[in-house]
């Protein structure tokens, strides 16, 4: 990522609460409460530190709460002002760390997601050789006062409940128009794919394969793979993998709009070419073209001329980080940062909840020895550990799981007297309506999660969060795995939350236990 000029003009950006702040002024106001003041820094520090720095923290102000840039901030003056650097050197962070004691470890924990992004996003200012230290080392958290994961709720995979509440929020923010087909299917194939950047950017058309066996099909996925020793060309390696039928067809419906674009630069192309557009096209070099011929003479001798840029695919998924509204029970409500370290991380350990050997999990992960597969298998036992029903009112205003509107009888529906937006409990209760007008087939305790639920005050919501409980203690019984009763874990966050807004809202009106 280029680095932004910051002795001449402005540079203004956004922060996630939605204050706007110049890049080049020493001066940053994030919140109504919290001010980021350059000039603190130590006078001696060098340039290409500080440009980077601000570079790096704006991205931050853009994807997180104020009071996160505020910690991280914070902590890298500390590091500056106890260690007597001007930059952030890998000397410089170790001798931070040496001052620290075991009860204040957590503190550089509180930078290294910072750092590690800092560097996944090549901005200049900081020291490469950060990256493989910080990766491996392993700190002390802070205690918490509500029990929660002990995997980095910074850096490390992302929780069952925090993977659903990213996937929940991009659903949702896809069918109310927020988020882009592109960038919707960026999303899911980082969540379900967990790939590398470059290996997305390299998707074309033909990748994706359907068998048909007898009444059943199968989604093959040719995953391309990203450069190692002795790769020379463009798209050299491949790894099939089979994907289900939601992420075949939004593959398909993203490529189709991708060709759409291209034959409306050129005019229609002949079938064959048509496979071999990308899944995700540049559209500066798609305007560039001129025919059908200058496409084809054009990906003969650079094959990746219209396939979107590293550097593109990088700035999505901030934009997408921006946006995303989803928080974490793990931090106390914070923002959930994407990045695509975290969801590559999420897919080994996903892989290791579900107690796959290092072979498979290697595999999963493309990787062609086991060498490096452990480090995504860090905390699973912890990891796994499901929401239980004395945990989920502690966690569930935390996680935020519910994202509908509360009203107070049908009378406020957006569907108001439409018997068929009615939403029921097991004994046949109406607890809510449904305020979406296409259709859904899943109902009943699913549409806790959705943000178009609409769940009355008075609802008898207890009944299916009873029944959900009875279901999860059936399954353990069984022998079911965490990894499977974690499935349930946001669901069950969500109708805890709504258990309590009840409470409040009757509480509210005047009326106790009623």
């Amino acid at each position: 990522m280029a680095l932004v000029n910051y002795q001449k003009g402005t540079e203004v950006r956004t922060s996630k609460l939605g204050y706007d702040f110049d890049v080049c002024d020493s001066k940053w106001r994030l919140d109504n409460s919290t001010v980021i003041h350059w000039h603190l820094l130590p006078n001696d520090c060098e340039a290409i530190f500080i440009h980077g720095f601000k570079e790096q923290l704006a991205d931050w102000a853009c994807e997180l709460s104020p009071s996160s840039c505020l910690i991280v901030f914070s902590t890298i003056l500390s590091l500056l002002r106890k260690t007597g650097s001007v930059s952030l050197t890998l000397s410089a962070v170790q001798n931070y760390l040496s001052m620290l004691d075991s009860s204040n470890e957590y503190k550089l924990g509180s930078i290294r997601a910072f750092l590690l992004n800092w560097l996944d996003k090549k901005i200049e200012g900081i020291d490469p050789k950060l990256g493989s230290w910080l990766e491996q080392l392993t700190l002390k958290g802070i205690n918490k006062g509500v029990p929660v994961a002990k995997g980095c709720p910074f850096t490390g995979a992302y929780s069952m409940q925090e993977q659903h509440a990213v996937l929940n929020w991009g659903v949702n923010a896809f069918m109310d128009n927020k988020l882009s087909l592109r960038d919707y299917s960026w999303l899911l194939l980082n969540i379900y794919l967990g790939a590398r950047p470059a290996q997305f950017c390299q998707f074309r058309a033909r990748d994706l394969k359907i068998e048909n066996s007898g009444a059943e099909k199968k989604f093959m996925l040719d995953i391309p793979q990203a450069k190692k020793h002795g790769q020379m060309n463009f798209r050299d390696d491949f790894v099939t993998v089979e994907i289900d039928e939601e992420l075949a067809l939004l593959f398909i419906n993203q490529a189709k709009a991708t060709l759409s674009l291209i034959e409306k630069q050129v005019g229609e192309l002949p079938e064959e070419l048509k496979e071999e557009m990308p899944l995700f096209a540049a559209p500066r070099k798609v305007d560039s073209l001129v025919s059908v011929d200058d496409l084809r003479n054009g990906l003969a001798k650079t094959p990746d001329r219209l396939h979107m840029s590293r550097n593109v695919a990088v700035k999505i998924l901030h934009s997408l980080s921006a946006k995303c509204d989803a928080k974490s029970e793990r931090l106390d409500g914070e923002y959930i940062h994407l990045t695509a370290r975290r969801f590559r991380y999420t897919l080994g350990t996903n892989a290791a909840r579900r107690g796959l050997s290092l072979f498979v999990i290697a595999k999963v992960l493309h990787h062609s020895d086991t060498q490096n597969a452990s480090v995504y298998t860090e905390n699973v036992k912890e990891l796994t550990e499901e929401v239980n029903e004395a945990l989920a009112p502690v966690l569930a205003p935390l996680a935020q799981a519910f994202s509908g509107q509360l009203i107070a009888s049908e009378a406020d529906a957006i569907r108001v007297n439409d018997p068929r937006s009615r939403i029921h409990n097991r004994n046949g209760n109406a607890v809510g309506n449904c305020g979406s007008f296409g259709f859904c087939a899943t109902g009943g305790r699913a549409c806790y999660t959705c943000a178009k639920f609409q769940p009355w005050v008075h609802g008898r919501h207890q009944a299916i969060l009873d029944d959900l409980l009875e279901e999860r203690e059936r399954l353990k019984s069984k022998g079911a795995s965490a990894y499977v009763l974690q499935s349930t874990d946001r669901t069950v966050l969500a109708i805890t939350q709504v258990i309590q807004l009840c409470e409040k809202a009757k509480m509210d009106e005047g009326v106790v236990n009623g």
